[in-house]
């Protein structure tokens, strides 16, 4: 959507998929991801790629300021994106934000679109880093709609959303406590009085194991797994300080889906993660329908499983595979090749095994050729990454490839070798690392190749890759592959086939007429001076009456400097009450609720509430002058904060913002 201004770039593109054509079409993935606008000063409202929003303000922006917008491409993320926890994963594209005005007077809000997500034990949050800095930083967000979050920033820079898993937070004192958790009701922690000497918090976290998981558990490791039957989401009690209880804590479990026990049950266990790694829980256990009790003296990650009769002790190498391979998935390291008579394009490409047809139909429309990859086994003392030497055995095995396991921020290192390389002009020797997004549609990087020689021969290369980061022997060695590339002779020919360049006519030569050289020079005659029509003057009644207007005159009310994002930044240092300052403020219910939520969700200080309040505070205010400075100086004096709405006044009075030295001689910031 559009309203006001202008756009210089009109191609959008909403699709990150590879496009045909020429080369700079083909390799230029930014340009079809790439907006700009001259909004002018009226503001309003601007699409932005991928379905991205961007809200401008009035008077924000001059005529000749520009703002640009610009999705990284697939082939590009490794340039932008964040280093990221093993429990953090991104969800989104990556948004960069550019403008001419540096820094911002007023904030614009933005509308990020993001894949979707099992939001049952997940949240979302937006992660930022600012155009004048280098760390990246959690921005939050005012509200989330359908597959989209709005956040309202002051500055801009580079945006991206992530998702982690839901974490419920309480405290125990040394007089114990029973918590019955929110985030399952199945789920319950009793600590008796004097259980520990100081107050801590505990955190409850659920990570789920999916039904195709465990059958994926399964089929891989069929040893491991041989007497588990069922087993329930793994459970993590994490206390803020960890330590071995003097009485023993009682925990309630969940039993796994479908399973109901009316008494005791000798094929349900519950195992415990310790620093030796999985071990059943040395406990008698209490069983009702749908729950299981047992006593434990310390916290840490539990899972509850079924197994076959009289086979609970095989089950804590179950739990091991089943932790390991819990966000792995069947996946495939693919290339594309597509062979022009002067450009040779490659795609390389890491997807889920599901994806793998689609995706070889979908390249083989747009003229690709699938090459399948082999597996490749390194003997010790060789360098992967070498190319052998000619008339000797290769160091590598080739075999059939097994199907290989992948999983969310997996990085192989990948390199070109043997008869071809990678053309000067690619990124590949900027970065040589394919990363793997699981939960966005496509994660592969883009290539030009070339013969390494001009030698008119039939040409073979390879891409060897290699995993990093992985211990798991076994896993790594799945996972490191090799892709050979076979080139024939008549496409190496056509490739060094100069080009036909037509030949340019010869001027044709003008005779020269001696006649015209012997006439005499005259002088130029100079040019005729127009004539200027005198036309009669109009009467001033009539001048007065052609220069009058109906149109009533548009006066530009700009808001109080006391409203400015800075001034109420500074305010909310002072006023920490955002809650209660929001309802003398006149807020909707469910607002102070959702911004009351969002603040513990993402872990905001009191200035931080109170600074968001305020902003959602003064969108609402279509009086943006004296009418919103009498409301928030009212609801101040309301709170019993007197002195700080006589400055607020006064300042306004005096057109100045709020700035630290005006509240020094009455009050110390809140920290």
């Amino acid at each position: 959507s559009e309203s006001g201004g202008s756009m210089k770039n009109k191609e959008i593109s909403n699709s990150c998929s590879v496009a045909i054509g020429t080369n700079k079409d083909f390799m230029d993935d930014d340009a079809h991801l790439k907006v700009t606008y001259s909004p002018g000063k009226k503001g309003g409202n601007f699409g932005l790629p991928n379905g991205g929003k961007l809200i401008l303000p009035e008077g924000l922006f001059g005529k000749k300021d520009t703002i640009t917008c610009q999705v990284a491409s697939p082939s590009q993320r490794w340039k932008y994106y964040p280093t990221l926890p093993s429990y953090e994963h991104i969800t989104s594209e990556i948004y960069t934000l550019q403008s001419t005005m540096h820094p911002l007077k007023k904030s614009v809000i933005i509308q990020i679109p993001y894949y979707q997500i099992e939001t049952e034990h997940n949240e979302i949050n937006v992660k930022g880093k600012w155009s004048d800095e280098n760390e990246w930083v959690d921005v939050g967000f005012l509200k989330k709609e359908d597959c989209s979050v709005e956040l309202e920033v002051d500055r801009l820079g580079i945006f991206i959303v992530t998702f982690t898993p839901k974490k419920e937070i309480f405290d125990v004192t040394p007089q114990g406590c029973l918590y019955n958790a929110h985030i399952s009701r199945y789920i319950s922690v009793r600590f008796p009085k004097k259980a520990h000497d100081k107050p801590f918090q505990c955190a409850i976290q659920i990570n789920p194991i999916p039904s195709d998981k465990l059958q994926l558990a399964k089929e891989l490791s069929p040893g491991e797994t041989a007497d588990l039957i069922l087993a329930t989401e793994f459970i993590d009690l994490i206390p803020s300080t960890p330590c071995v209880f003097k009485r023993a804590v009682s925990v309630k479990l969940p039993l796994p889906t479908g399973v109901e026990v009316e008494e005791e049950n000798d094929d349900i266990a519950v195992l415990q993660k310790t620093e030796n790694g999985w071990e059943l829980v040395d406990s008698k256990y209490k069983f009702t329908r749908t729950t299981v009790t047992f006593d434990t003296k310390s916290l840490t990650k539990f899972c509850v499983m079924q197994s076959k009769p009289d086979r609970k002790k095989r089950l804590p190498p179950a739990a091991q595979v089943l932790e390991n391979r819990n966000n792995r998935e069947k996946g495939e390291i693919v290339a594309f090749l597509n062979l022009q008579e002067k450009l040779w394009f490659l795609v390389l490409e890491c997807m889920p095994l599901s994806k793998l047809e689609s995706r070889v139909k979908e390249m083989s429309e747009k003229g690709f050729k699938h090459v399948v990859k082999e597996i490749v086994k390194k003997d010790e003392g060789t360098n992967f990454f070498r190319r052998p030497q000619k008339f000797q055995q290769p160091t590598r095995q080739l075999q059939v490839p097994p199907t290989c396991e992948i999983n969310d921020g997996m990085k192989w290192e990948f390199s070109v070798v043997d008869d071809i390389k990678v053309n000067s002009e690619s990124n590949y020797m900027e970065n040589r690392e394919l990363h793997y997004f699981r939960y966005l549609p496509e994660s592969y990087r883009q290539f030009v190749i070339e013969p390494k020689t001009n030698e008119e021969r039939a040409i073979s290369g390879a891409i060897n890759l290699d995993p990093l980061g992985i211990e798991d022997k076994n896993l790594k060695e799945n996972c490191t592959c090799s892709i050979h590339i076979e080139i024939d002779e008549e496409t190496v020919k056509a490739y060094f086939k100069p080009e036909f360049v037509p030949e340019e006519p010869e001027p044709k030569k003008e005779k020269v007429n001696f006649d015209i050289l012997n006439t005499p020079v005259f002088k130029e005659d100079k040019p005729e001076v127009p004539v200027i029509q005198k036309f009669k003057p109009l009467p001033p009644t009539v001048m007065e009456r052609l220069m009058r207007t109906n149109r009533k005159p548009i006066i530009i009310e700009r808001e109080s400097k006391v409203l400015s994002g800075k001034s109420l930044r500074n305010l909310s240092k002072l006023v920490p009450e955002g809650l209660t300052l929001a309802v003398h403020l006149n807020l909707p219910d469910s607002t102070i609720t959702g911004l009351g939520f969002d603040a513990i969700s993402n872990g905001l200080s009191m200035a931080d509430v109170t600074y968001k309040i305020l902003l959602y505070w003064k969108r609402m205010c279509k009086d943006k002058k004296d009418g919103a400075v009498n409301s928030l100086t009212n609801a101040l004096r309301d709170m019993g904060r007197e002195e700080i709405a006589n400055i607020v006044f006064e300042r306004h009075r005096d057109n100045k913002e709020l700035s630290p030295d005006a509240f020094t001689p009455l009050f110390t910031p809140y920290q």
